[in-house]
């Protein structure tokens, strides 16, 4: 079984927004830099659910996002409904600190949602932040795993200087490896998935990340960002029962992202895990 633990789709009203913004974020860069943010394929649920399908995937993870906390309740209800009418959908939510939290946690249990999806950078947050911390007390108790976004701001600058001015003027802060260490540390009953190799743009410090059980990694996005010898490295630092598959479609087209996986040095073993029996054992709730 393969199962893709990060996956994105958007609603008809979203969608326009959202490549008007890709293009306006990164039109320096040619379509064939793998650092430009663009859709690889289309970004509506029926198009991820074809491009999966065509390319044998059996499972993926849905991850729903907002900036905005009115409307996280909408997103959530839109995950659980896609998982009612697909069953290759494993529906995740998405929280926001400025929403009320205890509630979206009650409405996730009641709507069987298996996750939650947190990106420091798009939704503005500090890990560090008193009232994040909090979000992520209530997060532990509710037992549920967190596939967190883990773009470095340092070292996407280094590799995208253009996006400097948007990234100081909105004070845009990403996702440090020290402080997901330190939040994983301090919430060890929740299981982190560490998107795109443990730290996007920071995979120089996730040494830390590696020493800590409840902290997992997906490959999702980096496959055409670093060398195949430096994400066998980072498996084998992490371990493949700690690491997922993911290929971050629509952003990255799932059949030549899985070539890509294929391709890699790594052992049948290896890749079976990687491939889908580590994200079963996370969903049961394995250690």
């Amino acid at each position: 079984m393969i199962i893709d633990a990060h996956c994105h789709a958007f609603l008809p009203e979203d969608l326009e927004a959202l490549v008007q913004k890709l293009t306006i974020l990164d039109h320096q860069l040619p379509d064939d830099n793998p650092h430009k943010w663009r859709l690889d394929m289309g970004g509506a649920l029926e198009d991820v659910l074809a491009a999966q399908d065509a390319c044998g995937v059996d499972e993926f993870v849905l991850l729903p996002v907002t900036s905005r906390p009115e409307r996280v309740t909408a997103m959530n209800r839109w995950a659980a409904q896609a998982a009612r009418e697909h069953d290759a959908i494993i529906p995740f939510g998405t929280l926001l600190p400025g929403c009320d939290v205890s509630a979206e946690l009650a409405l996730m249990a009641e709507l069987g949602l298996r996750g939650i999806k947190l990106h420091p950078f798009l939704q503005r947050f500090r890990l560090d932040d008193p009232l994040v911390l909090r979000m992520f007390d209530q997060i532990e108790d509710s037992g549920l795993p967190v596939l967190i976004d883990t773009l470095q701001d340092d070292g996407l600058l280094a590799a995208k200087p253009h996006m400097t001015g948007l990234v100081e003027a909105f004070n845009l802060h990403g996702c440090q490896a020290h402080e997901l260490c330190a939040v994983a540390a301090a919430h060890p009953r929740t299981r982190f998935i560490a998107a795109h190799g443990g730290s996007c743009y920071g995979w120089d410090q996730i040494d830390q990340l590696n020493r800590l059980d409840n902290v997992y990694y997906d490959l999702s996005w980096i496959g055409y960002l670093i060398p195949p010898e430096q994400v066998v490295a980072i498996v084998r630092g992490k371990g493949a029962e700690r690491v997922v598959y993911g290929s971050d479609a629509p952003f990255r087209s799932p059949g030549p992202y899985l070539e890509w996986f294929m391709g890699l040095p790594l052992t049948a073993g290896e890749r079976e895990m990687i491939l889908g029996g580590t994200m079963r054992d996370l969903l049961a709730g394995g250690a």
